[in-house]
């Protein structure tokens, strides 16, 4: 219905007319909705961009329902951040970051925000440890757990003795018998499929064996015998 509307009035009388033309705009909502740039990982340079459709007159973000400040992010020193035109630049992107976002497009029909973004920074692996035993009885059935700070969740291997071509087993835990083959070094390998970052962590086995019971020799307890003979004469 955009468009110019003309009325025009006539006099049948006088036969004069007059006409008067105005200019009617139609403004409707725009629509948004954010998109990234590419897969978010900590460290690296990351930007959210916002696509509208139809006429703004500008745009601005939200983070958590708090609306971002235009220029610059000097309210916090670990984020790092800068908006240009629709795009909301992060230089680089930390897990401080995480959150939800939204952008908003306003214009004479009011602002309409885009549908919730939520923000969620890929890191790790960090902290890389095992759980298990350090040894054990012959027969025991013993398990190892790898455990790694990582999002998302990364793939584990497990390997023997420094042999890295060959995985003895996948997943988080191995389990083996305790026996002499098995005593070694055990390597587990977490690697996050997203960032492509590997770590290694290793731990010893052994077998455990029972204390043996030790004697005194011979010209021991000959002086164990001395010392108990003079033992009364020293405190008389």
């Amino acid at each position: 219905m955009s468009g110019e509307y003309t009325c025009m009035a006539y006099n049948y009388v006088t036969e004069n007319s007059s006409s008067n033309s105005k200019m009617l705009t139609v403004i409707h909502a725009t629509e948004t909705v954010i998109r990234e740039d590419r897969v978010p990982i900590n460290s690296e340079n990351f930007t959210l961009i916002c696509d509208v459709t139809g006429p703004f007159e500008m745009i601005y973000w939200m983070k958590d329902g708090m609306r971002l400040n235009m220029t610059n992010s000097t309210a916090h020193s670990d984020m790092s951040y800068h908006i240009e035109n629709n795009m909301l630049h992060f230089t680089p992107v930390t897990l401080y970051d995480d959150g939800m976002y939204q952008c908003v497009a306003t214009n004479q029909a009011g602002p309409q925000e885009s549908p919730q973004y939520m923000l969620l920074v890929n890191y790790g692996p960090l902290n890389v440890t095992i759980s298990g035993p350090d040894s054990a009885k012959v027969g025991v059935t013993v398990s190892f757990t790898c455990f790694a700070d990582s999002r998302p969740d990364c793939d584990f291997n497990w390997f023997f003795n420094n042999q890295l071509w060959t995985a003895v087993t996948a997943g988080p835990v191995i389990t083996f018998p305790a026996l002499k083959e098995s005593e070694g070094t055990y390597i587990c390998k977490a690697r996050n499929p997203v960032t492509n970052i590997t770590k290694y962590k290793t731990k010893d086995f052994t077998l455990s064996h029972a204390s043996a019971l030790h004697f005194p020799s011979h010209g021991g307890l000959m002086m164990m015998g001395l010392f108990a003979f003079f033992v009364p004469v020293l405190f008389t």
